[in-house]
């Protein structure tokens, strides 16, 4: 049985904000200090609003660096699925790497390993080429 999606007022106000802010992740806390506090939902509807949103694959769950904490990002629909994202573990922002260049890695992996990588779920960590410059900046001062 499909369960049903309820287009609430609320719901449209945390897609609004994730659209506004699609390179980032927050987690719940970090969305609401940052959502217009007159039009903000509860932090609970927050919480059960996200837990939907992930599960009908509109909205990425992946922990923060090396901790417990869960952060939250809206991703491009289905075909985000389909390649490999890349994170900066220094400002968080996740990038798409291309399908062409997905699945020249992919196959690399499949023939040299013999191992099926599930590409949903796939986020290869780094720093970006913004984050590289201010870490060099920082190095040379």
């Amino acid at each position: 049985m499909e369960k049903k999606i309820y287009h609430t007022e609320q719901r449209k106000q945390l897609l609004s904000f994730l659209q506004e802010h699609k390179t980032e992740q927050y987690s719940i806390d970090e969305m609401i200090a940052l959502m217009d506090p007159e039009n903000m939902p509860g932090k609970s509807t927050v919480y059960r609003l996200m837990k939907q949103l992930v599960e009908e694959g509109i909205v990425k769950r992946s922990n923060k660096e090396n901790t417990r904490q869960f952060v939250y990002q809206l991703l491009e629909g289905k075909q985000c699925s389909h390649h490999f994202h890349l994170q900066c573990e220094n400002c968080g922002k996740l990038f798409h790497l291309k399908e062409e260049e997905t699945e020249q890695v992919k196959g690399m992996l499949q023939l040299q390993d013999k191992f099926h990588v599930d590409v949903s779920k796939c986020v290869l960590v780094g720093t970006c080429e913004n984050c590289e410059e201010n870490i060099q900046e920082k190095k040379t001062d």
